[in-house]
């Protein structure tokens, strides 16, 4: 009897040890967002513009949305190693529309290029956003800036012809 009694508490604490795990982890698999950088693109006024969208199951939590510098989840832009240009959350979605799966955002930058580029936007560099792939925070493309257009259509005449 003694060791039936044995056996039985020594199963029971086996499967205590063997489903706190499996709880652990279950509690833990809160779905997450996903930011992505789906295009990088030259706006008509050769602005570049990035669409941003949250492609993860979960919410953007609000703490995404810091208007503390140090703290705040951000993207930069970058041409080669330099960094050109860097928003926050905060600032370039206001209305908050990354908090929701799904939802997207453009931001346009103040820099211009004028010449074929390679661009790379790196999404929440300074990683306060816990997502369910930090592998694809980074895109890169060549923008290639289109030729200006001659006034009226004449691009190419010469006088005369």
């Amino acid at each position: 009897m003694l060791h039936r009694n044995r056996i039985a508490i020594l199963l029971i604490a086996l499967g205590v040890l063997l489903a706190a795990p499996a709880l652990a982890s279950a509690q833990g698999a809160a779905a997450k967002p996903d930011l992505v950088v789906d295009r990088i693109y030259l706006n008509p006024a050769g602005n570049i513009a990035v669409d941003i969208r949250n492609a993860g199951p979960g919410s953007l939590p609000e703490t995404a949305y810091r208007s503390t510098e140090s703290f705040a989840a951000c993207f930069v832009i970058m041409i080669g190693v330099q960094f050109v240009d860097y928003a926050t959350l905060w600032a370039a979605d206001p209305n908050k529309a990354l908090r929701n799966p799904g939802g997207t955002v453009t931001y346009v930058s103040p820099i211009k290029i004028e010449e074929p580029t390679a661009v790379r936007v790196w999404m929440d560099i300074t990683e306060q956003v816990e997502e369910a792939n930090e592998g694809n925070n980074i895109k890169q493309v060549l923008l290639k800036p289109e030729p200006a257009k001659a006034p009226g259509g004449d691009a190419g005449k010469g006088p005369g012809r």
